[in-house]
């Protein structure tokens, strides 16, 4: 029984990623590889609200693919598809796709003036590390964090199904059933307070982002914990939807309020002068409060198979993989347009997406062994997928269709049947 919801979550997230990742460009209050001579207050602001949870949601729907993943394979081959499907096209995206994001940049501030092939052969590999060398992960470092963090996860992951943690798995169960969910942001919450003091910038380097990386992992895990529960728990998220987004709503509008205008506008510091340990609590918060309102409208409005779905589901990895790469391209050429600076990001926002569209349609075609090196299966060797069921809802009768899930749910009956 596929979910389709979750290949909802996961092209809506990174649709949003190509959104913001267009936009770092135009904020005042950050620098990003190619920034933009004018900048934009509103848009940095508007954008204030994804910055605190994108992520966390993306680490949460691959934490969910993971379950199902790890469901479907048992002991090396599970580690050893993982593998495959992530180290491949880090090392590929390391040495070929990112390469014209730094000749760019190199271009703009003047430290090269050749070709992008005299780049890349004479000055990318042997010039040391980005930022002071060329050498770079760039936005693939999210693939880097999924790999380490799966292969660490591995045996928390045989535990968990062990019997003899069942005791445990219970416990979370019912905690993730009852209104106490709202209480597992504490994981990845405790885990960076704690940290900070050891790892106190987020760098995304790996070796010395321990507070985040740490905090990413608790989202990968509680992703992976409710796709293994998700029969028992998916009716208390729907139940609790309009709970989850009004708290979402309130959280938001305090942060704006005391943190985010004052931050962007350069009034008191880091977030507005909130204190860190406040700050970080209610944007934590924040963050699982719209991950669990989009699971829980998602589950219940958009569990169904779609062929655009499955036509975009299956090009997101190589999407992902290009996307920035046609993001600073875009932007070297669209900034010294003279036009206004909203249709210089619209546009760089429709380069983009084609763009990495256009090289996901592609990759898609490539003969194997090459798909391996943009994320995807190779063709000989992937197995036909099972026959997609879809999920609907049991029917009480008096009550809504979230009402029956819950119902059902607590009563750990089937929530769904299949129709083929």
């Amino acid at each position: 029984m596929r979910l389709h919801y979750i290949d909802w979550l996961r092209v809506s997230a990174f649709a949003i990623l190509i959104l913001y990742h267009s936009s770092i460009a135009f904020f005042p209050d950050l620098s990003w590889l190619i920034s933009s001579p004018e900048r934009s207050a509103e848009l940095s602001l508007v954008m204030m609200f994804p910055r605190v949870w994108r992520l966390a949601l993306l680490f949460f729907v691959s934490g969910m693919g993971t379950w199902f993943a790890f469901r479907s394979e048992t002991g090396l081959a599970f580690l050893r598809g993982r593998f495959t499907r992530l180290f491949l096209p880090l090392i590929f995206a390391m040495c070929v796709i990112i390469v014209p994001q730094v000749w760019y940049e190199r271009l703009l501030d003047g430290s090269f003036d050749g070709s992008l092939m005299e780049f890349w052969v004479l000055n990318y590999f042997t010039e040391g590390r980005y930022p002071t060398g060329n050498f770079s992960w760039a936005h693939m470092w999210f693939v880097a964090y999924l790999l380490v963090m799966t292969v660490a996860c591995y045996p928390v992951f045989l535990a968990l199904v062990s019997p003899r943690m069942r005791a445990m798995t219970d416990r979370f169960e019912r905690t993730a059933r009852s209104p106490a969910i709202y209480l597992l942001v504490l994981l990845p919450l405790a885990l960076n307070l704690a940290l900070s003091p050891i790892f106190p910038r987020q760098t995304n380097l790996l070796y010395n982002d321990g507070a985040w990386f740490a905090a990413y992992a608790s989202w990968f895990g509680l992703g992976f914990l409710i796709a293994r529960h998700h029969q028992a728990v998916i009716g208390g998220i729907i139940g609790r939807r309009w709970l989850s987004a009004a708290v979402a709503t309130v959280l938001t509008a305090i942060l704006y309020r005391f943190a985010w205008v004052d931050e962007v506008h350069g009034i008191g510091g880091a977030h507005g002068g909130m204190n860190e340990v406040l700050y970080k609590t209610l944007s934590f918060t924040l963050a699982w409060c719209v991950i669990l309102t989009a699971v829980g409208f998602a589950a219940l409005y958009v569990n169904r198979p779609s062929k655009s779905l499955a036509w975009l589901n299956a090009k997101i990895f190589p999407l992902y993989i290009a996307h920035q790469t046609f993001v600073v391209m875009a932007l070297y050429y669209v900034l010294p347009l003279d036009m206004p600076l909203m249709a210089k990001y619209a546009l760089v926002v429709a380069v983009t997406t084609l763009g990495s569209l256009v090289f996901a349609v592609i990759a898609e075609r490539l003969p194997a062994p090459y798909r391996t090196l943009v994320g995807l299966a190779d063709k000989k060797t992937a197995q036909p997928a099972p026959a997609t069921k879809r999920l609907v809802v049991a029917q009480t009768p008096g009550l809504d269709p979230w009402q029956a899930i819950a119902t059902l749910a607590a009563e750990k009956r089937p929530i769904a049947r299949a129709e083929n």
